[in-house]
């Protein structure tokens, strides 16, 4: 360590150094993190809860850009000293998970979390495979638990799960609330994360378990039937494998952590109305599927046909690529736009040795910004000015001739909230749903580390640089031009309220 601090010393140019330090970073990262690093035990000593405590306590303080873009620097404060009198408490890996968990939310940042597929040993044993599981999946809707399947005979899908253990519904929402991520004030994005609707695996496996997990194997569940009599019962918890298994005798598929979010976009036409369907902008599992192609090849034949009337549903879509809401908004705008100004920044020059080899990520360039950032006050850097970015998207020769309806909710809350923040800004199109997550005073994300505690396993994903407007904006996400309140009897009648809304704007359009 000394020969290389002096040879960084020696060298004359900043590219130099650049290249030892990334260098440095890349081999930290890689291998003393293997040679360093004490083998990982389901068991802490108070040594090692205090040691995690400390570098997880460094981690955020040190590299997370936008500690204060939603709290106040005491209410930061606040959360962290509840981290640390937790955390030096925690003698399980997954008491250290929990501490972690709730640290990361209090950041209210939808990019800074205890990321599944991070999570390593026996602390993703523990959270993935042990036997704590609900036997049916759920969807919270008006403060009230539907489920929409069962891998047990004594509950239904359409029942309503009233307790869990004697907690009522509405109190699970409010025990669950601290451990959940979104950015600022989008609840909505929050919420979301305790539906099976959105992933096989939920918070409410991961989570609610060690908050209250079963006794003796057992849940004990206070349940309302669809004829409205309600019964205590009593289920076994199941794995996440065994669950899965007994759902496909009832025709239940569950997504796997492996399969991920579904990646198929689709277009359809029927009466003359076109549905796009865009269920991810992410891409990395299917970088063969070419999106360009798709997008030219579908408003192609829309003008073509001269469809009218065009629905884009990106409800389940949480981002991606931001590339593609430039071209899907060429293809929507009638005459150039422009949208305003941002700042980028981040909390460091040089991320600290002492940190490194507890880091991964994907490109170690984003350790080391020398000569890239000039810094601004006591924790923020901002990038020096580079090639001038292209704010203007122009309209592609043929753009949609007809009227679009793009159906939008808290799900969308990194590139999707741009879009929808894209399509409000210029009228694009008309927003129908609920308010995206995501929020105005804008995200942290496009680079990211995530920091593994040396003896738990536990993980948690830092962003490395904040997007800021230049005009502050206040804490809110983008808001719908036609609100959709979803309703616990229409998600149990299986209606799709925000489609409906679509076809009745277009009933209602196609008369003007």
């Amino acid at each position: 360590m000394k020969f290389l601090r002096h040879l960084l010393n020696a060298v004359a140019t900043v590219a130099c150094q650049r290249l030892l330090f990334t260098t440095f970073l890349a081999l930290a990262a890689q291998v003393c993190s293997a040679a360093d690093s004490p083998a990982q035990t389901d068991a802490l000593t108070e040594a090692q809860a205090q040691l995690e405590v400390r570098l997880l306590k460094r981690a955020i303080t040190t590299l997370h850009p936008a500690l204060h873009k939603y709290n106040s620097p005491e209410a930061m404060n606040a959360a962290v000293e509840r981290f640390d009198v937790r955390g030096k408490a925690a003698r399980t890996a997954t008491e250290m998970y929990l501490a972690a968990t709730e640290l990361a939310a209090a950041i209210r940042c939808g990019h800074t979390w205890t990321n599944t597929l991070n999570q390593t040993g026996l602390i993703r044993t523990s959270l993935q495979g042990a036997r704590n599981k609900l036997p049916f999946h759920l969807v919270p809707v008006e403060s009230r638990w539907l489920v929409t399947a069962s891998a047990v005979p004594t509950v239904k899908a359409g029942d309503e799960i009233r307790s869990i253990n004697g907690v009522a519904g509405v109190d699970i929402v409010r025990m669950m609330m601290p451990y959940l991520r979104a950015d600022g004030s989008s609840d909505g994005k929050r919420l979301l994360q305790l539906s099976h609707d959105r992933d096989a695996t939920s918070m409410m496996d991961l989570v609610w378990p060690l908050l209250s997990p079963p006794v003796q194997g057992k849940y004990a569940i206070g349940v309302r039937r669809r004829d409205g009599h309600t019964d205590a019962i009593s289920v076994a918890a199941m794995t996440l494998p065994e669950r899965r298994e007994a759902l496909k005798t009832s025709g239940v598929t569950e997504r796997t952590e492996a399969d991920g979010q579904s990646s198929d976009w689709t277009l359809t036409i029927r009466d003359g109305v076109a549905t796009m369907t865009l269920p991810t902008f992410s891409f990395w599992r299917n970088n063969n599927f070419d999106w360009a192609k798709f997008i030219d090849a579908s408003f192609a034949r829309l003008n073509e046909q001269q469809i009218g009337h065009l629905i884009i549903d990106i409800r389940a879509n949480e981002g991606g690529d931001g590339a593609i809401n430039r071209a899907l908004m060429a293809q929507l705008l009638r005459t150039p736009f422009t949208w305003p100004e941002t700042r980028t920044i981040t909390a460091y020059e040089r991320v600290p040795y002492v940190l490194v080899k507890y880091l991964d990520t994907w490109n170690y360039d984003f350790f080391d910004r020398t000569g890239q950032v000039e810094k601004i006050d006591e924790r923020q850097y901002i990038f020096k000015p580079k090639i001038p970015v292209d704010r203007t998207i122009r309209p592609v020769p043929m753009p949609f001739s007809g009227k679009t309806y793009v159906l939008i909710g808290g799900e969308n809350s990194s590139a999707t909230f741009q879009l929808a923040y894209l399509i409000k800004l210029s009228g694009a199109a008309t927003l129908i749903g609920q308010p995206t997550g995501g929020n105005l005073r804008g995200l942290n994300g496009g680079e990211l580390t995530w920091v593994t505690l040396p003896h738990s396993g536990v993980a948690v994903d830092i962003p490395l640089i904040a997007s800021i407007p230049v005009t502050p904006q206040p804490d809110t996400s983008v808001m719908p031009d036609v609100e959709v309140k979803r309703t616990f009897a229409a998600r149990a009648a299986g209606r799709d309220l925000e489609m409906e809304a679509a076809l009745q704007a277009i009933a209602r359009d196609g008369h003007r």
